[in-house]
């Protein structure tokens, strides 16, 4: 009798965890994923909503319509590429915000008169509106500074998280994705469909300093740091050189930084212990998620105790294998801003009801703490002696607060890409939140074409409210 009482109750006991299993797993679906689901294109529940209700419109922060659908129920997106990976489209699949904010966009409107008319006229339930965090004047800003280049660009407050622009180039009208569809996604030249701010991985060059800056303060108390640059440094089997050669003479971390002197920084790696570049740089984000909503890639960082001395020392200046996106130095570039604090970013201010009612507003949401203020505030005071009398020097501040970093990045089958990270403060408005940005653009090293365009989104920010 105790051996069938054992057996029964380990039986018991096995479906019960089987049970809880079960209960987690959809706990875990119905809370944690519940957005994700709610806008898989597989999702049959919304698709038959797409019978029965009209797609909301969708507006940027100031109520500037960037979607909506017409008397055919096509959707329709009024500044054509402007907005085309962000706002996304709605056929062959949805992206962009057409998939992030598919419920709400298909959020039936079940008013007293509209059950009536859907009952009596047979006309379809009107989705809710979704009012985004995006600006227009950085979006135009950008994309006329852009011009015909490739790249992509980031704008997020600092002190909020709220994306203010998001753009990639090339891009597409979505107006005529159905009849452009088939040369879109088979141009793999220019990848139009492809939305660089997010997805683009890019070789950091030198703006992964801020990176081998920290990594060094982590080990040191003094920054007492010096090197005599001769315009080149050579090791086992290698030489790297500064930018064009120069010869920068005795430099100390500050003067090398605002300098973006290669030199330097290579012989400040090897000052570092082995594993210690890789362990702040996965503290950052490298080889890990990102806290956010929206589909981005992984930046990665596969250096090793293996590899050559050529590709440690090629690390420590953001070449080698080292890969990361606009969206994620935007995000770094905002925690220095932030004095060490990562704000979650989001592009969805709020849902609204036909008659105005806000429905699902977000909020800022507080993400990891990325530094200490200390931290924080040596590499803001870095980043602003970049545009005070280094690389960034051409960059007019008028009377802004602005920290940064350029960057010169490598490419085997092109010419350089050229990097910007950096913020903005306003210090005679404290009501202005500050803004973080990063901008990539492609085969631009040589004219440091990124600088051009961190000016429209500096201009973009002074004339804000």
């Amino acid at each position: 009798m105790k051996q069938d009482r054992k057996i029964i109750y380990t039986v018991a006991a096995i479906f019960m965890i089987i049970f809880a299993i079960l209960i987690g797993y959809l706990v875990y679906f119905t809370i944690f994923k519940k957005k994700e689901m709610s806008m898989h294109t597989q999702n049959n529940r919304l698709n038959h909503l797409e019978s029965e209700v009209i797609r909301g419109n969708i507006y940027d922060s100031k109520r500037r319509l960037l979607a909506t659908t017409d008397e055919d129920e096509n959707r329709v997106y009024p500044y054509g590429n402007l907005y085309a990976h962000v706002i996304g489209y709605s056929q062959y699949g949805k992206t962009g915000i057409e998939a992030l904010a598919n419920s709400e966009l298909l959020y039936p409107n079940y008013s007293f008169l509209s059950i009536f008319k859907m009952a009596s006229m047979n006309e379809k339930f009107k989705g809710r509106d979704v009012v985004l965090t995006l600006e227009h004047k950085y979006q135009s800003a950008i994309a006329e500074a852009m011009g015909d280049k490739r790249g992509g660009v980031v704008v997020l407050e600092a002190t909020t998280g709220k994306i203010k622009a998001m753009y990639s180039s090339p891009n597409f009208d979505p107006n005529q994705i159905e009849m452009n569809w088939s040369e879109l996604n088979s141009d793999e030249e220019n990848s139009p469909l492809l939305n660089r701010a997010t997805r683009g991985l890019y070789p950091p060059g030198s703006i992964f300093k801020v990176i081998t800056t920290l990594a060094y303060m982590r080990q040191s108390n003094t920054l007492d740091f010096h090197y005599n640059c001769t315009g080149s440094i050579s090791g086992d089997n290698y030489t790297i050189k500064c930018y064009n050669g120069t010869a920068h003479g005795e430099v100390d971390l500050s003067q090398a930084f605002a300098k973006s002197c290669n030199s330097y920084f290579v012989a400040l790696s090897e000052s570092l212990p082995d594993g210690a570049l890789k362990a702040v740089a996965e503290s950052l984000g490298f080889n890990g998620s990102l806290d956010v909503d929206f589909g981005y890639s992984s930046s990665r960082f596969n250096l090793t105790s293996s590899d050559s001395a050529f590709e440690k020392a090629a690390t420590a200046i953001g070449q080698g294998k080292t890969l990361t996106t606009p969206i994620h130095m935007a995000m770094l570039a905002a925690a220095i801003a932030n004095d060490g604090v990562s704000m979650k970013p989001y592009l969805i201010e709020y849902a609204m009801k036909q008659n105005g009612q806000i429905k699902d507003r977000n909020m800022p949401v507080v993400g990891e703490t990325l530094m200490t203020e200390e931290e924080a505030y040596t590499l803001q005071e870095l980043m602003e002696g970049v545009l005070d009398f280094g690389t960034a020097v051409t960059l007019p501040e008028k009377g802004l607060v602005v920290g940064g970093k350029t960057g010169t990045a490598q490419n085997e089958t092109e010419e350089d890409h050229s990097w910007f990270m950096g913020y903005a403060k306003d210090p005679n408005d404290e009501s202005k939140a500050p803004i973080a940005f990063a901008v990539v653009v492609e085969g631009g090293g040589r004219g440091a074409q990124a600088l051009s365009i961190s000016n429209s989104i500096l201009e973009a920010y002074r004339s804000s409210n």
